[in-house]
């Protein structure tokens, strides 16, 4: 019952989330360039739908194998029996660090960039980006974090509330929000902004193969991943890939094939 009742919460957290910074990014845009909604909102929803149950219990698979593991006795961090204070900086560092390695292999290895160009194929962004993944790219991030999860011991509370930040970090990133130059400037110090991220779905490889991490940018700072402005700065700035289509882009069915080649972009 404890579990159904964490997964409802998660659920209506996350789509709360979405409603509300859609209608923040409404009233005060970045990007007043068309969005295109009509094209892209099906698409971007459709497979938020059918990512619902798999994305609102991903920290609830994450939070209960933590919670096994610390019931068990089992994981790195319960086997020396390590202090709150020396708990809460180790999950948070490896987490992120963990987030930002599969982002980056996911780029790099090529069966898997057939999974997550899904999400870079969305011609604008807006908060809708942040539900667009395709589903078996969902299906192999559960698989690749539970057993770290496990291995590492993480204290369920330290890992919910990680967890809670980088859902909202997410589409807090990909929200076509208006944010201060200075907040800007300041917050990408430590944290992966919207501008950030923005530069990541840029068309351009140099570009798009940057600014790695969800929640942190320092893990891109140290690998040498991260990039703070546009190649061609002024320009009017360009979101999804040349090689597909703005029709197939926002053809779910297509979108849906595209791990598998659906023909001509």
């Amino acid at each position: 019952m404890d579990a159904l009742i964490r997964e409802n919460a998660w659920f209506l957290t996350f789509w709360g989330v979405i409603v509300l910074l859609g209608a923040i990014e409404f009233l005060f845009p970045q990007f007043p360039e068309n969005p295109d909604r009509a094209r892209r909102w099906p698409t971007n929803f459709g497979l938020g739908i059918l990512n619902g149950l798999i994305v609102s219990s991903v920290p609830v698979l994450s939070v209960g194998a933590a919670q096994w593991s610390a019931d068990h006795g089992v994981g790195l961090l319960n086997w020396i029996a390590a202090p709150w204070w020396v708990a809460l900086p180790c999950t948070l560092l490896v987490k992120s660090l963990g987030n930002y390695s599969f982002h980056l292999v996911s780029h790099r290895h090529p069966l898997l960039w057939r999974l997550h160009r899904v999400h870079h194929c969305d011609v604008h962004l807006d908060v809708s980006s942040a539900l667009r993944t395709h589903p078996l790219e969902m299906i192999v991030s559960i698989a690749f974090i539970l057993p770290v999860v496990v291995i590492c011991g993480w204290p369920p509370i330290v890992l919910a509330v990680y967890e809670s930040v980088e859902v909202f970090v997410n589409i807090l990133t990909h929200a076509n929000l208006r944010v201060p130059e200075r907040a800007e400037r300041y917050a990408r110090l430590l944290l992966v902004t919207p501008g950030l991220h923005r530069l990541h779905h840029s068309p351009v490889q140099a570009e798009t193969d940057s600014n790695y991490g969800n929640v942190f940018s320092f893990w891109d700072r140290l690998f040498g991943t991260y990039r703070g402005n546009a190649i061609e700065p002024g320009m009017t700035f360009r979101f999804g890939l040349d090689d597909v289509s703005r029709e197939r882009a926002g053809d779910l069915g297509w979108q849906l094939r595209l791990p598998w080649g659906s023909g001509p972009a």
